[in-house]
């Protein structure tokens, strides 16, 4: 499997795009879920321009609201690509940026570079660089 990301930013609104790749010859079978946040918590993280690890500003676990629907599983046939998307907000506060993920947040400075990288399934995606 192989992990691409890229984003799309509009004013308030941040979206992480996954592609994965079924790099394999079988086909895979996986769930990819952020009901609870634990996707971007275990998944998303930033980097500052000098390769240090940004530390998370707030972890949040919530309780998905059940409505007796089955989780959907994902499966890519061999060469198969599929795109999924992490929305995120940001917003002000004390001056600086936060850009929020349902699960996870970071606070980010204004006009400077930072990377993101996703890992999923023991695979970690390529260095995005980002600037907000």
């Amino acid at each position: 499997m192989k992990h691409t990301i890229s984003y799309h930013l509009e004013e308030n609104s941040f979206i992480l795009y996954i592609d994965i790749t079924n790099t394999g010859d079988e086909k895979r079978t996986f769930y990819f879920y952020n009901d609870s946040g634990a996707l971007a918590r275990n998944g998303i993280s930033l980097f500052t321009a000098k390769d240090e690890k940004m530390r998370a500003y707030e972890r949040a676990f919530m309780s998905p609201v059940y409505n007796g629907e089955q989780i959907k599983i994902n499966m890519l046939s061999p060469n198969e690509t599929q795109r999924f998307e992490l929305p995120a907000k940001i917003f002000e506060e004390d001056g600086e940026l936060i850009l929020g993920f349902r699960g996870i947040s970071f606070r980010i400075s204004r006009g400077e570079k930072f990377y993101i990288t996703f890992s999923f399934s023991g695979i970690t995606s390529n260095k995005l660089e980002v600037m907000l």
